[in-house]
Formats: structure tokens, sequence, C-alpha cells
């Protein structure tokens, strides 16, 4: 058994595999149907804040994830200026990419993409993590 992951400890995150593996490490492999998101500052560390946002629908309604993005680019603007967010949806099932997840890929880069950079955006799936979409954006 692996010690968990301390955030001081953590090597910083500068690609989107070390992202992926970062979201490996704190998520794992999919149990439940949700949404994770994981903050960086600007030198690529992430802040001590995981995000898990339960009860998310299957296919997201356009805007759904406007407050929250716009809170997260707050969080970032006063703890962590010029960083980035890591976000993972988790959801059982195989690592092949859904209509549902695809929805989901859009409504995260429209709404957190205008506020603030995306290091990634990832699936948990039964198998392990994969990228959901073409990687960072800042």
């Amino acid at each position: 058994m692996t010690s968990p992951l301390a955030f001081e400890d953590a090597p910083p995150i500068r690609t989107v595999e070390q992202a992926r593996e970062r979201v490996f490490d704190l998520v794992g492999r999919a149990i439940r149907y949700q949404l994770w998101l994981m903050l960086l500052d600007s030198h690529g560390h992430q802040l001590p804040l995981l995000i898990p946002i339960e009860d998310i629908p299957l296919r997201p309604e356009p805007g759904v994830m406007t407050q929250v993005a716009a809170g997260i680019g707050a969080i970032l603007a006063t703890s962590g200026t010029g960083g980035s967010v890591i976000l993972a949806l988790e959801r059982p099932g195989s690592a092949e990419m859904t209509a549902p997840d695809e929805a989901w890929a859009r409504e995260l880069e429209s709404t957190f993409g205008p506020v603030m950079a995306i290091m990634g955006i990832f699936v948990a799936h039964d198998d392990g993590v994969c990228l959901l979409d073409g990687g960072a954006r800042t």
C-alpha cells in the first residue's frame, strides 16, 4: 500500500501526462459518477484543495458549471494567480469515449476555458484514467 499523496511534497505538474498521473493518484479507477477539480498555481504546484462534485447529471445542461468556474477562478485569483485547473470526470465503464463524455468535455471547456487555463480534462474509468480532450490550453 502506498502512502497518501501530500500536496506540499508532490512534484509540480507541467505536462498533460503528469496531470493524468496525478488524477490517477488522487481519483484512481471509477467508483461513482462525479466530477473532480484540482487547482495548480503558476508553477504547477497543486493547491491543497481537491474538489469532488457529486450528483452531476449524465449529460450537463448548458451553463450548469458557470458558477463553479467563476468560483474556481476567484480561488485561483487569490491563491494561485496565473494557475490552472485539472478537470476529471469519474464514471464507471470502459475507456471508450461516450456521447455524455463528449458533452461534458464541451461544457467544461466552454465554462472553464474563458476563465482560466485548463491543464487537461480527463475521464477516470474502470481501468484507469485517460485524456478526454486535446490537452492543455493556456
